[in-house]
């Protein structure tokens, strides 16, 4: 497919995926104009810390995944960053960077948050003048061209400090609202009831900022992905020990060393009326926890969009995964519709790269999507192998670094374009190599490594000074191989 020139490209993005698509399709050399809308005053997206106003005020349970739209300007839940205080990655700055990009040598191997947002800061800054600040995408519609025949979109946005609203149609359309804005606390027996006898007692994690709120208290986290996990090592310095962590599940980054501040108990079934005892619950195993002072439920978010809930079939239903999307990224029936970064456990720069290599070849015509009819037998057959809810979009290692570089290997495969960079080839992502898939198989091993320098750890600035060389495990796996040939074992 090719969209035709005009203004052809709007990226309607809350966090910091859109550089990369504008780079790339600028690389293109075709669009005749690319706008970018950002409702927030600065770039950074999710990575600008806020105060949680409207996050701990959320319903418990809360299963809506429109819950908040009806919520205009800044007190919309986009404007509340899921970040806390002292959050640091949980990747290693140099797998995390962009291919063009690295993060500075003087920042720690994990960044805080506030080092990635000076890094996302740099990387826009000669792009800057194309951002639309302040400015909020009310709705997106489709309409189709009468000349043409074409598909068009129609937008509608709303400039938040003057409230003036303005009107544009473009060719295509990037949906870069991430998805880290309607929080997910599930529906477990009692919740809601026990919620309203204990109020401000449950939270989600996106109201969640430092640990000292936990002080001297019996705290319960709920979920052991990224997030869950590190709110649980924070709080457990601070609460009266040990930091219950509740999951259904070994976590997709590993089994965490016992330690005397935290005790792994098993699902949460059941919060117990008041008559069971003061705040207590009850877990699958039937083990009950009674004074229970605080609850973070670290169980993730719904997919939702808002301005294009006119859409049909809609986009959303229970807002656990996005419908009739191929490849998690073009819409099947839309394919001028492009939905970046939606999948889970997955290292967001990198792979958000490489799809906007992707996007920017098929909207220049350099590159071609397979026949509707095979790419809705993509999405079936990965409902087959995934299932049609919340692991639709997952990517567990190593299905994550095979993602990145069937990404890059499909941008290569685009049709040649004098004038483009790379002799043709045009403007070219990541490909990881032996090495950086090596430090992805092992990351939450070198994550684990670093937290234990405690307060040193910031001085760490490479995985090999937490004694992670790849050069010596090749050499060490060599010799094992040679051995295990020798013995007639392989």
């Amino acid at each position: 497919m090719e969209v035709r020139k005009g203004r052809a490209r709007l990226l309607v993005s809350v966090d910091d995926r859109r550089w990369r698509y504008l780079r790339y399709l600028l690389a293109e050399k075709v669009f005749d104009t690319i706008d970018i809308y950002e409702q927030r005053d600065r770039v950074g997206g999710i990575w600008n810390l806020s105060e949680p106003v409207r996050s701990r005020h959320i319903p418990v349970p809360q299963v809506n995944p429109r819950y908040g739209h009806q919520r205009t300007g800044t007190e919309s839940l986009e404007f509340e960053s899921p970040l806390y205080d002292y959050l640091e990655t949980n990747i290693p700055k140099q797998l995390m960077a962009f291919s063009d990009k690295p993060f500075s040598d003087s920042d720690p191997l994990f960044p805080s948050h506030q080092a990635v947002l000076r890094y996302l800061e740099e990387y826009a800054e000669d792009v800057r003048h194309l951002i639309k600040f302040s400015t909020a995408v009310k709705d997106v519609q489709q309409e189709v061209d009468q000349a043409t025949g074409q598909e068009r979109w129609a937008l509608a946005a709303e400039n938040l400090r003057t409230k003036a609203t303005t009107r544009q149609t473009y060719d295509a359309v990037v949906v870069a609202n991430g998805h880290y804005t309607v929080p997910y606390v599930p529906d477990i027996k009692g919740i809601a009831d026990w919620n309203a006898m204990y109020p401000g007692v449950v939270l989600h994690s996106k109201a969640y900022r430092k640990p000292e709120d936990f002080k001297d208290k019996k705290v319960l986290v709920v979920g052991n992905s990224a997030s869950g996990l590190d709110i649980a090592t924070q709080i457990g310095k601070y609460c009266r020990t040990p930091v219950l962590l509740s999951s259904r599940s070994v976590s997709a980054f590993g089994t965490m060393p016992p330690t005397e501040w935290r005790e792994d108990v098993d699902e949460l079934v059941e919060f117990l009326p008041t008559d069971a005892g003061t705040r207590a619950l009850k877990f699958k195993s039937g083990r009950i926890e009674k004074d229970i002072d605080a609850i973070v439920f670290a169980t993730g978010y719904f997919y939702s969009f808002p301005f294009l809930s006119s859409l049909s079939p809609p986009l959303v239903s229970d807002g656990f995964r996005i419908r009739g999307l191929y490849q998690h990224l073009f819409h099947i029936n839309h394919p001028t519709l492009a939905f970046p970064v939606i999948n889970l456990k997955v290292i967001p720069f990198p792979l958000s790269q490489n799809q906007a290599a992707v996007v920017a070849r098929v909207w220049s015509g350099r590159l071609d999507l397979p026949s509707t009819a095979e790419m809705r037998q993509w999405e079936l057959d990965l409902i087959d192998q995934n299932g049609d809810g919340k692991y639709f979009h997952l990517k567990r290692f190593p299905q994550d670094a095979a993602q990145v570089n069937e990404l890059y290997a499909w941008a290569k495969k685009a049709r040649t374009r004098e004038g483009l960079e790379n002799e043709g080839v045009g403007r070219l992502g990541t490909r990881w190599d032996e090495r950086q898939v090596w430090m992805r198989s092992r990351f939450p091993e070198i994550k684990a490594a670093y937290a234990k320098r405690g307060e040193d750890r910031v001085k760490v600035k490479t995985m090999e000074e937490l004694g992670f060389d790849f050069e010596e495990w090749r050499k060490t796996a060599a010799e094992k191989d040679l051995k295990m040939f020798r013995e007639g074992k392989c």
